[in-house]
């Protein structure tokens, strides 16, 4: 997949420090990974190492990028044996649409990379596997991807008042505000690629800024009925380890991932109203706030002596809860909070969960589940043949 350009040759050696001699730049070309006898070579290694740190901002991908070119190899190799071909005007929008998820043209986009020590072709590569395995995969498990009505049912019926569904959930709540939004929407793409829950956990450990990130994210049983009115459908088509689409609120960026479901004949309850407060001010009083805080009642003092915050208390329906405020508090016991950074720079929200009263649940949008099932299933699908490709490949590291 690596074109050995003279630009590239010469990024090269930058990317290592400047250092020249001609042993040290064969060996830039040097396979270090076979994969069927298709070569891996350190320079293509070099270069998705130095994207990755880039694109998940973290330095420690290393071994992310080795699997993430062995996968790469195997899906153009799946894609070829079937035919499929990007053409290059399919090519290009895939990668100016990438850049413009990062707030971003193409063209700022390719110039900041290049400042990076991060060639062209390398994002190029990386876009035109993403893209061409999406087209392999429609390709061969479109035709399975579909829900049937009877799984849609049950779909439908674990989501509903026909009986009591728990479900084990790990959280990731990526801050969000507008100059962050670029670079949270790159960590949360690649927050859904995960594929077990203690990395997902780690990572949340890591990133989240919820107060479940001291526990790695994990959330205890919560009732399927607990849930946001809009979160419920997406969890109910969801298998034990996959991962919700990012969820986009104010400020915010959310991801769950299922850990496992439990059943039971108990009918379950619907929430009829949340109750919950909402501390609003600068980031420093809201902090200090928090520690003082043991109940919603004890917000009110705590708002009246400081004249930068803002209290309101609020008992909404779920449907009736702004999106941002529904999923901030999903994860709440009564008296329970959340802090994350408002709008304005220098100021937080404080949500905190007062009290939720039950009654029946309603039935949830057909559409929504189906989506949500074919794009579970297609997932689960695409896994499962590239772990059959790796299983029959010969991959050699040298």
């Amino acid at each position: 997949m690596v074109k050995l350009t003279l630009r590239k040759y010469l990024t090269a050696l930058v990317l290592i420090g400047g250092v020249t001699g001609p042993s040290l730049a064969q060996s830039l070309f040097d396979p270090v990974i076979s994969v069927d006898r298709s070569a891996i070579t350190q320079y293509e290694l070099e270069q998705r190492i130095q994207f990755l740190r880039i694109l998940e901002r973290s330095p420690d991908v290393d071994e992310r990028a080795r699997e993430s070119l062995i996968d790469d190899h195997l899906k153009m190799a799946a894609a070829s044996r079937v035919g499929i071909v990007l053409s290059e005007d399919t090519l290009t929008q895939a990668m100016s649409a990438f850049a413009a998820n990062a707030n971003r043209s193409l063209g700022q986009l390719l110039i900041d990379l290049a400042q990076d020590g991060v060639d062209e072709e390398t994002y190029r590569d990386y876009i035109e596997v993403g893209t061409t395995w999406r087209e392999v995969v429609r390709s061969r498990f479109e035709s399975r991807g579909n829900p049937t009505e009877e799984e849609i049912d049950r779909a439908l019926a674990s989501a509903g008042d026909q009986g009591g569904i728990q479900v084990l959930l790990t959280e990731i709540v990526l801050p969000a505000a507008p100059e962050q939004l670029a670079n949270a929407r790159q960590t949360a793409e690649r927050l859904t690629r995960i594929k077990s829950t203690s990395q997902f956990s780690e990572q949340a450990r890591l990133l989240s800024a919820s107060q479940s990130r001291n526990n790695g994210g994990k959330l205890e049983w919560t009732n399927l009925n607990d849930l946001p009115a809009g979160l419920r459908p997406i969890i109910s088509g969801l298998h034990p380890g996959q991962i919700t689409e990012p969820l986009e609120v104010q400020n915010a960026i959310v991801l769950f991932q299922l850990r496992d479901v439990d059943e039971s004949s108990a009918t379950g309850a619907k929430i009829s109203a949340i109750e919950y407060a909402l501390l609003s001010g600068p980031a420093e009083a809201v902090a200090t706030a928090s520690r003082k805080a043991d109940t919603c009642d004890d917000l009110f003092g705590l708002a009246k002596a400081e004249p930068g915050l803002e209290l309101t208390i609020q008992s909404q329906t779920p449907d009736q809860i702004s999106r941002s405020i529904a999923l901030r508090i999903t994860s709440l016991d009564k008296n329970e909070y959340i802090i994350l950074p408002a709008a304005q720079t220098g100021q937080a929200d404080l949500v905190m969960l007062c009290a939720r009263v039950y009654m029946a649940l309603e039935n949830v949008s057909r559409a929504q589940i189906a989506g949500n099932l074919r794009s579970a299933r297609l997932t689960s699908l695409a896994d499962g043949y590239l772990a059959e490709l790796r299983s029959t490949a010969d991959i050699i590291f040298h």
